[in-house]
């Protein structure tokens, strides 16, 4: 049967094939579907030459980090809203470190919520020994409690780094805990002798088929460092993830920002450039500035070359034209050398006779610089978690409701960050200590209970008591915190815990405060500013008071008064 489909022919003249027909059909037809979708178009003039490319999480992560990194961390040297930022956030989310409430599942654990809590004091009692020893065992390289290490691992995660990591040691020679930390540059995990990442080796990092890490690459130096002979820089250390009973051995602290990454990158990645370009204007409008205040006077020579050269008598060759300028510009240095004019500050330019200095913008900074600066410093703001005023410092033109709004929303996300650092670097710490502890048997378990053997995690469950949220108007947030606990619609744990405070050790700390009060003989000062009895003889003066006020009132009406219990 014959072919009756229409025949297609190309600019030469000759028939297309059929091959080539197909393809242009396919092309057609993609081109179609992508125009469906304008920021899939290759013909809009802003997405003509965008080709970003098909990369998993870690692929575009793995080549660019080294780079990357290296670029961060010389912002945050170099830069001050680079350095001043992760400050910020450090003092945000760690502050002066962090308070244990230990929180055993006393349901998984066979045990009476009395008998849990009784459990949880003797637990966070050895904590406050191990994690603020004056001797600093906690730390493997005896120079930080463990709100340094904390402070130092959070200025990894939430710096330039994006990541941090941490080995967990032990100290036969510590005096009474052998689990120490040791903080190491997240720059020493790589492939070894530099390999490209494989199946199951990724930056660094050895995973399992189903990607949870099994063991760390670690270099035995830093690439960055310039000691003599540079030892151990070609060699590495392969460190398993935990040992085989469960402790943990290597820490690493990072959000996974898609899935199958094996390694954190920072939140500042995506304003560098913004941190950059806001940098090198405000380098540009200084140098501007200071170029206009120090070249602010120019001599003009009232000479017209040509008219000087045929007052001379010159050809007007280019050996006469050069030598002419050449002897004005020696006579000028002679004159202004023999009687020089003075402005302290100023430099002043002569110039050659023809010439006239002129200057683009002389006034600096551009009107818009502080605008510029500032767009640029919200974005930035905006991408680590904290407001333009927090990284600035700038609370000029705040008021009470956006501060209050600018802070519930601002803490939401440091909270997220806080509970996720928590999770990935504190939580292993805190396991390992526990299992030191019950091992040397530091805590005396009620009987029936599940020891940590058998169910480490429920042993595990706590919170972490970070910075306070501060208060935006003292008097109206504590109103609003006493009416939300009269209406039982939160705790005092809860309250406290918000302001940074642990309300156990509050209590006790009002407790002999009272008691000392009483001691003494004074009176304990309410809210209200009126004084309270002590609780020594509460009763016993309520009750005379009441008498008081009924004899007083029997006075006044003249029937004879109570006599009062002698007994009393």
């Amino acid at each position: 049967m014959a072919d009756t489909r229409p025949v297609i022919y190309g600019a030469d003249g000759e028939p297309v094939p059929a091959h080539l027909r197909r393809a242009a059909r396919v092309r057609n037809a993609r081109s179609g579907l992508q125009g469906s979708y304008q920021g899939a178009s290759h013909d809009h003039p802003s997405f003509a030459n965008w080709n970003a490319g098909t990369y998993s999480g870690q692929s575009a992560l793995s080549y660019s980090r080294p780079a990357l990194a290296d670029r961060l961390n010389d912002l945050a040297r170099n830069d001050g809203w680079g350095a001043a930022g992760t400050s910020r956030l450090v003092d945000n989310i760690v502050g002066s470190g962090w308070t244990l409430s230990a929180k055993p599942n006393y349901r998984s654990l066979n045990m009476s919520y009395e008998q849990a809590e009784d459990c949880a004091d003797r637990i966070e009692a050895l904590w406050r020994d191990y994690t603020q020893d004056v001797d600093k065992w906690c730390d493997a390289e005896r120079s930080k409690s463990m709100a340094g290490l904390l402070g130092l691992a959070a200025r990894n995660r939430f710096g330039p780094e994006g990541e941090a990591f941490g080995l967990l040691v032990w100290h036969e020679n510590a005096p009474h805990f052998q689990t120490a930390i040791q903080i190491v540059d997240p720059a020493r995990c790589s492939n070894p002798m530099g390999r490209l990442d494989e199946e199951f080796l990724r930056d660094g990092v050895a995973i399992d088929i189903y990607g949870a890490p099994t063991g760390y690459h670690f270099r035995r130096s830093h690439p960055g460092d310039y000691f003599h002979g540079r030892a151990n820089l070609w060699q590495w250390d392969y460190i398993e993830r935990q040992t085989e009973w469960g402790r943990p051995v290597v820490i690493h602290a990072f959000e996974q920002k898609r899935a199958g990454m094996t390694r954190g990158v920072s939140d500042w990645a995506p304003v560098m450039r913004s941190i950059k370009q806001s940098t090198d204007y405000e380098d540009y409008e200084s140098q501007a500035a200071l170029l206009n205040a120090v070249m602010a006077a120019f001599i003009e020579t009232p000479f017209d070359p040509e008219e000087l050269l045929d007052a001379l008598g010159s050809d007007g060759s280019q050996s006469a034209v050069a030598g002419m300028f050449g002897e004005i510009a020696n006579a000028q240095k002679a004159f202004y050398g023999a009687a020089p004019i003075d402005l302290p500050g100023v430099r002043i330019n002569t110039l050659q006779p023809g010439e006239k200095a002129t200057l683009t913008r002389p006034e600096h900074p551009n009107a818009n610089f502080e605008v510029f600066v500032n767009a640029a410093l919200r974005k930035i703001a905006s991408a680590i978690g904290l407001t333009y005023e927090q990284l600035t410092m700038d609370w000029s033109q705040v008021n009470y409701s956006s501060a209050r709004a600018a802070l519930l929303e601002i803490w939401r996300g440091l909270t997220a960050k806080k509970g996720g650092f928590a999770s990935q670097f504190m939580a292993p710490i805190y396991r390992a200590f526990l299992e030191e502890i019950f091992d040397k048997g530091l805590v005396e378990l009620p009987s029936g209970a599940v020891s940590f053997e058998e169910n480490p995690a429920a042993w595990c469950h706590a919170e972490w008591i970070g910075p306070g949220r501060g208060w935006i108007d003292p008097l109206r947030e504590a109103q609003a915190a006493s009416q939300r606990l009269e209406s039982h619609l939160t705790t005092r744990q809860q309250e406290a815990a918000e302001q940074g405070r642990d309300w156990k050790m509050d209590a006790e700390q009002r407790a002999r405060e009272e008691r000392y009060y009483s001691e003494l003989g004074l009176t304990i000062p309410e809210a209200g500013g009126q004084p309270r009895p002590t609780s020594q003889n509460a009763d016993v003066d309520q009750d005379e008071e009441i008498e008081d006020d009924v004899n007083g009132r029997r006075k006044a009406h003249g029937i004879p008064t109570i006599r009062r219990n002698s007994a009393r």
